[in-house]
């Protein structure tokens, strides 16, 4: 089955909904967006993280989440990778209180919803295997 196929996209719709946006990492994965020299591979990183306290280990989970999705936004063609690909931007969405907490649920909520219009409209089939 190919699951990038155009005619997929509702399974991928269900999947997002139901992991609460989990399944991007399955997506970025059949994309391969992942870097093997990137921060998120080195487990050193994630065991200083998780013996300083729980809390850096959850922050650096949600980058990896985000980082992952821009990626594969920006593999699928999402319109705008001008802007979500740039750092400083979610960087001044996080310093900017209110109207930049509301901004970066924007910016997220318009990644999600155009990775699946992109799939919808056949962007994903180019990346697709055969199995």
């Amino acid at each position: 089955m190919k699951i990038l196929k155009q005619e997929n996209w509702w399974v991928w719709l269900l999947l997002l909904i139901f992991s609460s946006g989990a399944s991007t990492l399955v997506l970025g994965a059949l994309l391969d967006v992942f870097d093997k020299n990137a921060w998120y591979t080195k487990w050193y990183y994630w065991v200083i993280a998780l013996i300083c306290f729980i809390f850096p280990a959850f922050i650096m989970l949600y980058i990896f989440l985000i980082q992952i999705l821009c990626l594969t936004a920006c593999k699928l063609k999402v319109p705008g990778k001008e802007i979500y690909l740039t750092p400083y931007t979610w960087i001044l969405c996080l310093i900017i209180p209110i109207i930049g907490w509301i901004l970066l649920l924007v910016m997220l909520l318009y990644l999600q919803i155009w990775t699946i219009v992109m799939l919808y409209r056949g962007a994903g089939e180019d990346f697709d295997i055969e199995k």
